[in-house]
């Protein structure tokens, strides 16, 4: 039975990636970066076939202890980032150094396949990004530069793509001096779905969940997001089946199951769940979204290649809606 390490194993995907390896067969060792962390996470995998790691910090840490008897590795884990004030310093070469940081630790080791967490927001190569009328690929990068990221002059979630991108380059222009990596990255686009990782409060939500979240909270105000979505457990199982899949070796897997404005999202939940309409932002009469241009993605590789086709808007949002009421009467608003 083989031994995988996944990085970041108490996130959100992490998490999920841990569930989708144990249910797959494999022994899972999962990187936190605590000891407090770690005794959370036993108790939602108890299984004597996961285990945890200790893993302080992404880039100075030592994974020498972590990467034995380990034959793959998924790196799911992003820098702990609390506040940017400086691009460069705070969020583009943490991520870099992050994912370098692990691919050398892994060459050294002597193992040879890894499986690395990009974004689908390192994709969208035309000045219009999400907007403009095309179907992107595998070959699309954005085309922001290094300078410009660095530059302070983007808006945070614009900084924050070009992160994705640049230490996805990173990954692939390591494995071009190391051939003998085998690597896989997976490209999602918002990620929703049922929260099984151990968190303490709402506040401590996944980004698109909390997305997700302020549209039954009561905070009364439709938030922005990202047009396009996908499943948490679908994305999960993409990232396990990659590992087992000759066929992705050296490819980079886009992974979006369609276009979801949040007006569509908020429809969907208002439908099914009219209970909670007290909660609901004022619904427009029509999507503010409706008649723009929205992009494409090919997801053939995820789901034709690997065989994941990933859940539709209302399974999606509902599974998440559940989830998140659930966590309210566990955890409380705050």
């Amino acid at each position: 039975m083989s031994r995988i390490l996944v990085t970041g194993a108490n996130g959100f995907l992490g998490a999920h990636i841990v569930k989708e390896a144990l249910d797959s067969g494999y022994i899972v060792r999962g990187t936190v970066r605590s000891s407090e962390k770690a005794e959370e996470l036993k108790k939602v995998f108890p299984s004597d076939k996961f285990e945890t790691t200790i893993v302080p910090d992404l880039i100075e840490s030592d994974y020498t202890e972590a990467l034995k008897g380990v034959t793959a590795v998924i790196h799911s884990a992003s820098p702990f980032i609390v506040t940017i004030n400086d691009p460069k310093k705070d969020l583009l070469d943490p991520a870099i150094e992050g994912t370098l940081s692990v691919l050398r630790a892994t060459q050294a080791a002597g193992i040879k396949r890894v499986v690395v967490t990009s974004s689908l927001g390192a994709v969208p190569s035309k000045p219009e990004l999400i907007f403009a009328d095309v179907t992107y690929g595998p070959d699309d990068w954005l085309p922001i530069t290094y300078e410009q990221a660095s530059s302070g002059r983007l808006p945070g979630n614009i900084a924050y793509i070009a992160s994705k991108k640049f230490a996805e380059l990173a990954a692939w222009d390591f494995v071009k001096e190391h051939p003998e990596l085998k690597l896989t990255t997976i490209n999602p686009t918002m990620i929703y779905g049922p929260v099984i990782h151990p968190i303490s409060s709402l506040k401590s939500l996944n980004t698109s969940n909390a997305t997700i979240y302020s549209l039954i909270n009561g905070s009364k105000e439709l938030p922005d997001a990202i047009p396009s979505f996908c499943d948490v457990v679908s994305t999960a199982k993409i990232h396990v089946k990659a590992l087992e899949s000759e066929s992705v070796v050296g490819k980079r897997v886009l992974f979006s199951k369609g276009t979801a404005t949040i007006y569509q999202i908020l429809n969907v939940i208002a439908k099914a769940r009219p209970e909670l309409s007290d909660r609901f932002p004022s619904i427009p009469e029509a999507d503010p979204m409706e008649g723009k241009t929205i992009s494409r993605f090919d997801s053939t590789l995820a789901m034709d290649t690997l065989g994941v086709k990933g859940l539709g808007l209302e399974e999606t949002v509902l599974q998440t809606v559940d989830s998140l009421l659930e966590l309210e009467k566990k955890l409380g608003t705050n």
